[in-house]
């Protein structure tokens, strides 16, 4: 039970937190300075998705607490909780300042990747981009392999294409099948 309720007080504290970081939100339409940031939706469908599944296991230890609490139940539903409880905790903490993120300030970007992993790149130094499903991967230096990824659903995305258009980048469209 100590496990249970651990787990839905982080879940309140980050639901605080995203909808602190929602009041807060801005939106640029500045070229020179933006951060490109996951959206705040994705936060809240990973709180529900979260909360659905706590539920569940609530709901399933209320009605068959013997089935439930058995070795092997628990062999599947302990990896099973940490596992989803972790992914939906990335997905909430995802949108909050700092975790991940590409920061444009004139010529520098900066890429952020959970929390500590930071690169470097200045604007002149990418090649070109190439549009994929979801989003566009950046080349820098002329380089074969991808420098970073930005995701199509993000704040700002289009402020990133505004951009790399105006810097003069070649920005590559994906093949369109043609039909017979």
């Amino acid at each position: 039970m100590k496990y249970i309720g651990g787990i839905i007080t982080a879940y309140i504290v980050l639901l605080v937190l995203d909808i602190m970081q929602r009041r807060n939100h801005t939106r640029t339409q500045s070229l020179k300075k933006f951060t490109v940031r996951t959206i705040t939706d994705v936060s809240f469908i990973c709180a529900i998705g979260a909360l659905f599944v706590l539920v569940a296991f609530i709901w399933c230890l209320w009605s068959d607490p013997e089935t439930f609490c058995s070795k092997g139940s628990l062999m599947i539903i302990i990896p099973f909780s940490i596992i989803w409880f972790g992914v939906t905790f990335l997905g909430m903490i995802a949108p909050i300042k700092g975790v991940w993120g590409i920061c444009v300030d004139n010529n520098d970007v900066t890429v952020i990747k959970a929390f500590f992993y930071k690169r470097h790149w200045k604007v002149s130094d990418i090649s070109y981009c190439k549009m994929k499903r979801g989003g566009m991967n950046v080349y820098v230096n002329g380089r074969k392999k991808k420098a970073f990824f930005v995701d199509g659903i993000t704040d700002h995305f289009d402020n990133f294409i505004k951009r790399m258009e105006k810097e003069g980048k070649e920005i590559i469209l994906p093949e369109t099948k043609e039909k017979r």
